[in-house]
């Protein structure tokens, strides 16, 4: 049951921050590439832009989690697995509060990475790096779900929390304060990189052609 409780939460992570995300990145080497950035950028600031992109998808990413969330309760209530839906209900809650916010980090990094290309056939590996960060938990919660050191790490680790506190929480083996203390952590890291990616966003929309370096991207960024 823990695995496949593992591969629930891996999975539903893995493709909707995949989907939503790269739906983020798409939709800003489009506006650079038609140039419709400049027409945007003339009437709204960059950090609204950015803003509405991030939160616009991030809604769309945590209703479709709740949706999922709340037919799998469903399910289980019909079919009578109420003890396994007592087992894993919390878990599933605080797999919602994570996402809303490990997305938001995500989504951030999509549309960062996403604005140093100028073409769509460039957007897979500008946004190599942030899918590398999404496909980690993924493995490592599936291989390793049985072993509390490494869970325990992940669930302290921004990009792996939304999947490995509430695998932890499901097993049992979470202080009540451990799931606190790791939203405080993912929350001031979404903060920091929402600040830091919105620099690069700024600082890199404008600049067509060719793709500016991930390194000058952020020497430029961190300058500010």
């Amino acid at each position: 049951m823990a695995y496949l409780v593992a591969i629930g939460f891996g999975l539903v992570f893995l493709m909707s921050s995949i989907t939503f995300g790269s739906t983020i990145a798409q939709s800003v080497v489009e506006e650079k590439q038609t140039r419709i950035v400049e027409i945007l950028m003339s009437t709204i600031s960059v950090r609204a832009l950015l803003a509405g992109k991030v939160l616009g998808n991030s809604i769309m990413a945590f209703a479709q989690i709740v949706a999922i969330g709340l037919l799998v309760s469903v399910g289980m209530a019909v079919t009578g697995q109420t003890s396994l839906l007592a087992g894993v209900g919390p878990a599933i809650v605080w797999f919602a509060i994570f996402f809303a916010f490990g997305f938001v980090l995500l989504a951030s990094l999509y549309a960062a990475t996403a604005s140093l290309v100028s073409r769509q056939e460039d957007v897979a590996s500008a946004t190599s790096p942030v899918m590398i960060l999404i496909m980690i938990p993924y493995f490592l919660v599936i291989f390793f779900n049985d072993n509390a050191t490494v869970l325990a790490v992940m669930s302290y680790i921004p990009f792996s929390a939304p999947v490995g506190m509430p695998m932890r929480i499901f097993l049992g083996s979470a202080q009540w304060w451990e799931p606190l203390a790791s939203l405080i952590i993912l929350l001031v890291t979404t903060s920091a990189v929402i600040a830091l990616g919105s620099r690069i966003y700024a600082n890199a929309l404008l600049r067509m052609g060719t793709r500016v370096p991930l390194r000058e991207a952020l020497r430029e960024a961190l300058r500010k």
